[in-house]
């Protein structure tokens, strides 16, 4: 055969499957909107039109396929860009400033619990008393710290508190996750602690029909969290609230980390899995009990009435989750397969993944920054490919399963088992393999036993756990659901147990240090690229996975000396790891700065390491080039102090510090802090480089000057 005729050949063949680089080009784009150091203007979202122009050209297909494949792939790539800037500007609300302490009043949206325990209110129609209501944040997240947890506000109810209010928080480093940006785009304008009792207004005007609606849910899942807890008291309770209602507050903390360092934590968030196990098991029972029913069975599409009613059982676990943006996502992609049964399609395809995958950026673009995102439809595009892999093999042995066929019943069970086994296990190493690069990147941590923990786990969950929920579902109005609910807790006593198990094994949890972000689209080209593909070439998926290990394992020493954006807390590089100078305090920050230094550390054990000497409301400690290091962590600092230590060859660090010191050193202020945010600092030659966590950005996020 002809080289040519060869690869037109081939390319018949793969052409079918350029459709699946379409949420792939739309990522693209999107990553490019976030990727901008400034707010690009809004008519830069036409852009869009000049590809889709070209491609409307009068003769513009007769330049031949490159051509025309490079003008959809371009406009793809704008249209991704067009759905990133117009979504940002579309939940673009006020956020706070600057901290402030004032009365809020405002209706309770949500109840949760902070990790504290402490009741947890999200507030909208937010008025806070000494701003002008243009400044007013669309939500507030206020702790309840005062406040006994069975007399907190409902959901629905309308409050009045005094609170210290903050803005959302930045990134904690230079280069890490950006929190505030996550708030952004949850329309969250401020969060803080109630400073006394929140007390409960009456009704101002009752809320319009859909609004009604989702605060009824609201207090329904609430009501049912509680009752959960109530009949499944302990951990028990907390995670059976956790996966029916996705309210984890009352998780404790050592299952939790025991549920991270096993790689079970998925099991706790409502995604893919759970309203895969769900919309299946409804989709089977349904099935089963029509097909029972002959005059159904033998004159109507039973499987397509099955489909309908796992479809509505999915949306009814949506709504009853809180609708979180993982549970929607989730939702999505089953609808696009029940929809694809309906359609007389396969359910499970590329294709159908692909779908979901527009959706899901359409509707919210800034969902290919969460790690959920990215975590899932990695996890299900490997098994969808491994599976069609499987399928293709096993089409070859068709003669053999014939003639296996004909064997006794004992043989037949006997193979099942096996298939089921062999499946369970293929499943959790093919999305074992798949998320770990993203779990590593993200949380610094990789689960070595994760896949030992998921065979034991995973099929009590889904064979146990879930038909137990269910039938307490349906015997609940009759009063009955207690046995159930028994059994349910006793499932997931087992999964604890596994948890708990698989993480006091030694070398369960590694760390692993922070990567570039060139690493994690170098991992994800690489891992799009063998899935799509069919054709031998896909093996050039191992060039950038490869090119994305060398790149973390080369990547730049961690900075020598962190700085929190407050001003409090400062992590110095030392011998033994990051030593920090507070013990308590800044918990949030220290536990993220020693993860992505791949450290293990408790924040005590990370004070206590040799290299910092800290007293009450001071520290002090050297950069490896001489460099002194002063922090006075004083919100009004006396003048003469910090003139007395603003000498040469000194970074002095006091985050109440205001305007100019006298002296010669190198000051970090308030000023410094409000406008760069956190720091990373490294020694350079004889002086110092401080790299800011906001490095100059100004997007719609990014705080006012």
């Amino acid at each position: 055969m002809a080289p040519k005729q060869a690869w037109v050949r081939v390319w018949d063949r793969e052409a079918r499957r350029a459709i699946l680089w379409l949420p792939v080009l739309m990522g693209f784009g999107i990553w490019a909107y976030f990727a901008i150091g400034t707010e690009p203007p809004w008519w830069t979202t036409q852009v869009v039109l000049a590809p889709l122009a070209a491609l409307l050209m009068p003769g513009f297909r007769r330049l031949g396929w490159g051509a025309l494949a490079a003008g959809l792939a371009l406009t793809a790539m704008a249209a991704g860009y067009g759905l990133a800037v117009g979504h940002a500007h579309r939940v673009d609300a006020p956020m706070l400033s600057w901290p402030m302490s004032e009365t809020v009043e405002g209706r309770v949206r949500e109840l949760s619990r902070s990790r504290s325990g402490a009741p947890r209110v999200l507030l909208d129609e937010v008025t806070i008393y000494g701003l002008e209501p243009d400044e007013w944040p669309a939500t507030v997240r206020i702790s309840l710290v005062d406040t006994d947890p069975l007399v907190a506000p409902r959901p629905g109810d309308w409050v009045r508190v005094y609170a210290r209010l903050m803005p959302p928080g930045g990134p904690v480093e230079p280069g890490a996750y950006d929190f505030r940006r996550n708030a952004f785009f949850q329309r969250l304008g401020a969060v803080g602690y109630a400073q006394g009792f929140a007390e409960v207004l009456p009704e101002p005007e009752p809320p319009a029909l859909l609004d009604a609606v989702g605060l009824g849910i609201a207090r329904f899942r609430q009501e049912l969290a509680d009752g959960l807890r109530a009949r499944l008291p302990g951990a028990q309770g907390a995670f059976a609230a956790a996966i029916v209602t996705g309210d984890r507050a009352g998780i404790d903390e050592r299952d939790a980390e025991a549920l991270r360092i096993s790689n079970l934590a998925h099991l706790l968030a409502i995604s893919g899995l759970h309203m895969g196990i769900l919309t299946g098991l409804v989709f089977a029972i349904a099935r089963l009990l029509l097909a029972a029913l002959p005059a159904l069975s033998l004159r109507y599409p039973v499987k397509k009435w099955a489909a309908v009613i796992a479809l509505m059982a999915g949306a009814g676990y949506l709504a009853l989750s809180g609708a979180t943006v993982a549970t929607q996502r989730a939702f999505i992609m089953v609808a696009v397969a029940f929809t694809a049964v309906l359609m007389d399609r396969p359910a499970v395809t590329l294709r159908a993944l692909a779908l979901a995958a527009v959706i899901v950026l359409a509707i919210r673009p800034v969902s290919l920054m969460d790690v959920g995102f990215q975590m899932s439809f990695a996890a299900t595009a490997a098994l969808v490919a491994g599976y069609e892999a499987l399928r293709d093999w096993q089409l070859r042995r068709v003669d053999r399963d014939r003639r296996r066929e004909k064997r006794g019943l004992a043989a037949r069970i006997g193979r099942a088992a096996a298939l089921y086994s062999g499946g369970l296990v293929m499943t959790s190493l093919l999305a074992g393999l798949a998320t770990a690069p993203y779990a590593a990147y993200h949380f610094n941590r990789t689960g070595t036993y994760g896949l030992a923990a998921n065979l034991g786990a995973v099929p009590v969950m889904g064979l146990w756990i879930a038909p137990m929920a269910i039938a307490a579902a349906v015997l609940a109005p009759f009063g009955l659901a207690q046995p159930a609910l028994d059994l349910m807790g006793a499932g997931i006593g087992a999964v604890l147990a596994v948890a708990h198990t698989v993480a006091g094994w030694e070398g369960a949890a590694r760390y692993v240090h922070a990567a570039p972000q060139e690493v994690l689209w170098l991992v994800s080209l690489g891992g799009v690229w063998a899935v799509i593909w069919r054709g031998p070439w896909r093996a050039l998926g191992a060039v950038p996975l490869a090119l994305g290990i060398v790149v973390w394992a080369t990547a730049p020493p961690r900075p020598e000396l962190l700085v929190a954006d407050s001003g409090r807390l400062i992590g110095l590089m030392g011998p033994e790891g990051r030593v920090l100078d507070r013990a308590r305090g800044e918990g949030f920050v220290a536990e993220n700065w020693l993860r992505r230094d791949g450290d293990g550390a408790t924040q005590e054990e990370a004070a206590a390491r040799p290299g910092m000497e800290t007293g009450r409301g001071w520290s002090r400690t050297t950069l490896s080039n001489g460099w002194a290091v002063e922090v006075v962590r004083s919100n009004r600092p006396k003048e003469d102090v910090l003139a007395e230590l603003c000498q040469p060859r000194t970074l002095l660090i006091a985050g109440g510090a205001r305007g100019e010191v006298p002296g010669k050193c190198v000051l970090i202020g308030r000023d410094e802090l409000r406008a760069g945010g956190a720091l990373a600092i490294d020694a350079a030659g004889q002086g110092i480089a401080i790299r800011t966590a906001r490095g100059g950005a100004r997007r719609l996020w990014s705080p006012a000057d």
